[in-house]
């Protein structure tokens, strides 16, 4: 039925295309298109335990064209994986590791109140906790839906979003029907003035999302072969401060993941912020009860980031340095309850700690843990996931010369987490500085030492990295485990008690809209994250290779 649909939308375009009849009309649209590649080559690594596979290369490969004429655009994503780089699929996904085909295809129209997408398409309602399908290449998730996208706006204070389809499996669908509404309203002009001086924000909205698998052969009577999700959420905004709550029930809903629990699912995201003159804050606080939603309930652990319906990224900062990126918090979604505190004030240029150029301070806290009651979102359990405590100072000496001094302090609950293994307590101390010795010529060198009693024991890391913008840039960085006596680092395994230096040397070419980049080293097995999402690298060592276009 879907490819029917579809073609009957593409000849819909080419009619209109002919009844153009003119060039003119048809050089009015629009076509743009990208490249990205991503590969590997590999060499076998004793001292990390990094095996090369079979034929020791693998290359991630995406193209992708759009093109727009007036009211329609259509557009196709083509993967070719040659085969996948390690880790990124499962061992169970074997077919999509050696793959080339179209992914994605799609035809949207739209005017100012209304679009209809047929074909793949992303969305999100509200905070995503109850939908979103997106895209992270890195990461390896691509969740688009297959189906139809409708976007309606009757009046100036209501949109409306109704989404029918099958989650995007690999180069598959998976075998289950997705459908879900979302409503917002914007009520800010009926609770202001019009000549209000400070006007108020005020959004109301609710989502609702189905999933349905048959299939079931199992013994269970009234097994639940749909799983609703409801969602509801309110947001004021009002002179530089902001509250957001969004509250989410989900319904009973066994899976391999959760071992069968036919307990409901619950889901509170509270969020706050304030931002005037020099200060600004914000705290958001999470608590997640059976909220792993997927559209297939047998995922098996090793595709983590697979099916997913909903968002939950782990709400920690984001840090720059190599060593921050060892102990990282992956989200718990049957059983969370933690919050996360940033505060920033930037000290005037001028004044007595600010000096000529100013002093920027942040200072970010946040902390995880179980709840004491696993279906009652409201309580805080004794067990502690994580927690991470740190502050910063950014000061400009003079035109040339920046300075960023970090300290952190983290405890990573490793048995929960990763692997059975004792917890880690560590701090962390990181130093950058910037010099800019001409406008478009600059050098930049980090040190930095986590020291811990625990694992693998301490590292120091340093990074130099000289740029010539807009063009050329060259790094050379090395990540050192000097350990503990006995206690030495493979990744995820102990062995003989060796030092392990993880170096990495490379650049970056970039002219208009390209960039190629090449870099030869070794990768430190672990949890690879980006924007709050993880998955898992296993210990590597040879060359690492992107190139990105854009026309």
């Amino acid at each position: 039925m879907m490819r029917k649909i579809l073609m009957l939308v593409l000849a819909t375009l080419t009619i209109q295309g002919i009844k153009a009849q003119t060039a003119e009309a048809l050089s009015s649209g629009h076509l743009r298109g990208s490249f990205e590649s991503y590969s590997q080559y590999y060499k076998n690594d004793d001292l990390i335990n990094a095996l090369a596979p079979p034929n020791s290369f693998g290359s991630n490969n995406f193209f992708q064209l759009d093109y727009t004429f007036k009211q329609f655009t259509a557009g196709i994503q083509y993967e070719s994986y040659l085969p996948s780089i390690q880790n990124y699929f499962s061992t169970n996904s074997n077919n999509a590791m050696n793959a080339s085909k179209i992914a994605n295809k799609y035809f949207k129209y739209s005017e100012k109140n209304f679009t209809i997408q047929i074909g793949d398409f992303y969305e999100q309602f509200g905070n995503g906790l109850v939908l979103r399908s997106w895209e992270n290449r890195p990461i390896g998730i691509n969740n688009a839906l297959e189906g139809f996208n409708v976007f309606i706006q009757p009046v100036d204070f209501m949109k409306i979003k109704v989404i029918n389809g099958r989650t995007r499996k690999l180069f598959d669908y998976a075998n289950a029907s997705l459908k879900g509404a979302d409503i917002e309203f914007d009520l800010s002009k009926w609770v202001n003035r019009k000549d209000a001086e400070n006007p108020i924000g005020l959004t109301m909205g609710g989502s609702y999302v189905n999933r349905y698998e048959g299939g079931y052969t199992g013994p269970v009577i009234n097994y639940p072969l749909d799983v609703e999700a409801y969602s509801r959420r309110l947001s004021i905004d009002l002179s530089g401060f902001s509250f957001g709550v969004e509250y989410v029930t989900k319904g009973s809903d066994p899976h391999a993941i959760n071992k069968e629990d036919f307990s409901t699912g619950k889901a509170l995201q509270v969020t706050t912020s304030y931002a005037k003159n020099n200060l600004g804050f914000n705290i958001t606080a999470r608590a997640l009860s059976n909220m792993d939603y997927r559209s297939e309930r047998e995922v098996v652990t090793a595709d983590a980031n697979q099916l997913m319906i909903n968002y939950l990224p782990s709400l920690t900062k984001q840090h720059d340095f190599l060593t921050s990126n060892i102990y990282v918090y992956s989200t718990q979604a049957l059983n969370e309850s933690g919050f996360q505190s940033d505060l920033y004030y930037n000290f005037k240029e001028g004044s007595a700690l600010g000096g000529k150029y100013g002093l920027k301070l942040s200072a970010n806290f946040s902390y995880y843990g179980a709840l004491n009651t696993k279906d009652d979102i409201f309580s805080v359990g004794k067990q502690s996931y994580y927690h991470d405590a740190n502050i910063e100072l950014k000061k400009k000496w003079n035109k040339k010369l920046e300075t960023n001094i970090m300290y952190q302090n983290i405890y990573y609950n490793k048995s929960v987490l990763q692997n059975p293994a004792p917890d880690v307590y560590c701090n962390i101390i990181a130093v950058s500085n910037l010099y800019k010795y001409t406008k478009k010529k600059s050098v930049r060198l980090v040190l930095e030492h986590l020291s811990t009693d625990q694992d693998g024991g301490n590292w120091v890391a340093g990074l130099t990295e000289f740029s010539f913008a807009p063009t050329y840039s060259f790094f050379i960085s090395d990540l050192w485990n000097y350990g503990t006596p006995g206690v030495p680092y493979y990744g995820e395994s102990q062995g003989i008690n060796n030092a392990v230096h993880y170096f990495n040397l490379g650049g970056s070419i970039s002219k208009n809209a390209s960039r190629f980049s090449l870099s030869f080293g070794r990768q430190k097995a672990g949890l690879l994250c980006l924007g709050g999402v993880c998955r898992y690298v296993a210990a590597s060592y040879g060359f690492t290779a992107a190139l990105t276009t854009n026309f």
